[in-house]
């Protein structure tokens, strides 16, 4: 048809146009349109309308799709796009429909997380030689009532029947050790559904867009302190929300005052759907200055109500450094800020040794030291007599200090920066490191070394 219209004259190629939009719709009204529009897409190229998108760095992501209709099972990896890797067979509850109470032989739908695998040594002869344990019910299904417990995907010792398990998803043993690859707990999701809509991957675009909008609205006004902003973001504010205020807006405010660079950020987003909500995960990290702490892998359930997002729920998944999964922000915000005062507790030593030194009150001078400290072949009263001899010696001294960098322990911490030191008998530039330990409530100077960087 293009290359017919090309050989025709521009007011012929105008009536043409309009003679074949209208026997197209004549012919094919907007509703079939649309189906060759999607006829015209490659089958392989669909995806499950469930996968809205990921957006990682640098590494592959898995995503894992339940049909029980048709009793398969699909892995997809993520790069840029998605794509199946592979699709087996699979048996899930005997029972149709969803699953709601315990002992029903449903299988759940939604959207959920592996928390625990177990290897064949720790199960029983009918889970088969491999299984995961999925985190059902999750906080929707437990706002919603549904009960139950022990849903997991696993293998199993016996042929496979559709629809022959008590509401776990079931496959062959080698099946299984081929998907066990691609798991990584708490972050893979495994999306179960009755039916699969595939769409292609360019229909999903609108829907991430507009998600990743709005986790970012949502992110930045909680970094800036908006709370009638950030309030607006729930269909309920969560009752707990006042305690992760306060212990925002109290290290907040000190960062701000002390000018101390800070942001908060989401890493490794994926987004998956299943009527009515849509799960967001993400790893979430705070950063001070150069002080950097993860916070959690942060899930929430977002509803959309008309055209705006809102968060219907909100849960961090399990981890070991994490034990309280209730609150983990508020953890993390005092850790940072503990050390932060730690840093500038140091670098107020820092300062208050440099400026002893210049002005050669030796009292303060070694009031900056630890009692044990020990440098070039002496200890600390040595090492106050040789300094008092060298205050004798020199008219004016002038230390400057530069390029402060703290390495923090609980006990043990080190400051490292180039001194510019000048008197009036000598001039020299160096790397000098300060090697700290706690004293009481007090850090204090137990080891110094310096080497020449340049005259």
């Amino acid at each position: 048809m293009i290359s017919a219209v090309r050989f025709l004259s521009k007011p012929c190629r105008g009536l043409w146009a309009v003679a074949a939009l209208f026997f197209f719709f004549i012919w094919f009204p907007p509703a079939l349109a649309s189906q060759a529009y999607n006829r015209s897409v490659s089958k392989s190229e669909l995806i499950p309308e469930a996968l809205i998108g990921f957006s990682l760095y640098d590494k592959p992501a898995y995503a894992i799709v339940v049909e029980k209709d048709t009793q398969t099972l699909m892995i997809y990896e993520y790069k840029d796009t998605f794509k199946l890797k592979h699709r087996f067979v699979c048996s899930t509850g005997e029972v149709r429909g969803r699953k709601e109470r315990s002992g029903d032989r449903k299988t759940p739908e939604g959207v959920y997380f592996f928390t625990k695998a177990f290897k064949k040594k720790e199960l029983s002869p009918i889970y088969g030689r491999r299984a995961f344990v999925m985190d059902y019910p999750n906080l929707m299904d437990q706002k919603s009532n549904r009960a139950g417990n022990n849903i997991w995907l696993h293998g199993t010792n016996k042929p496979i029947k559709p629809h022959d398990s008590n509401g776990c998803v079931a496959m062959k043993n080698d099946d299984l050790k081929i998907l066990a690859r691609y798991v990584c707990l708490n972050r893979t999701p495994i999306i179960i559904e009755n039916e699969v809509n595939m769409v292609p991957p360019e229909s999903q675009l609108a829907n991430y867009e507009s998600l990743i909008q709005f986790l970012r609205a949502w992110n930045t006004a909680f970094v800036s302190g908006d709370r009638k902003a950030y309030a607006a973001c729930y269909d309920t504010p969560p009752e707990d929300q006042n305690t992760l205020w306060k212990a925002w807006d109290k290290v907040r405010t000190t960062w701000q005052q002390d000018q101390v660079p800070f942001r908060m950020t989401m890493k490794d987003v994926s987004l998956m759907q299943t009527n009515p909500y849509v799960v967001a995960l993400f790893d979430e990290v705070i950063s001070l200055d150069r002080r950097v702490r993860f916070i959690g892998t942060e899930k929430l359930f977002l509803e959309k109500y008309g055209d705006t997002w809102k968060v219907v729920g909100e849960v961090y998944q399990p981890s070991k450094s994490h034990p309280d999964m209730t609150r983990p922000m508020v953890a993390a915000l005092a850790s940072l800020d503990r050390l932060y005062k730690e840093d500038k507790a140091i670098a107020k030593l820092v300062a208050e040794w440099a400026e002893a030194w210049r002005s050669k009150d030796i009292a303060r001078y070694r009031a900056c030291y630890a009692n044990d400290f020990y440098g070039k072949g002496m200890n600390l009263k040595a090492w106050i007599r040789y300094k008092e001899r060298l205050n004798r010696r020199y008219d004016w001294i002038r230390v400057k200090v530069e390029d402060l960098k703290i390495s923090k322990g609980q006990k043990l911490s080190a400051a490292t920066f180039l001194q510019r030191y000048s008197s009036s008998g000598l001039q020299s530039v160096g790397m000098k490191t300060l090697r700290l330990k706690r004293s009481g409530n007090a850090w204090k100077i137990y080891r110094e070394t310096w080497h020449r960087t340049r005259k």
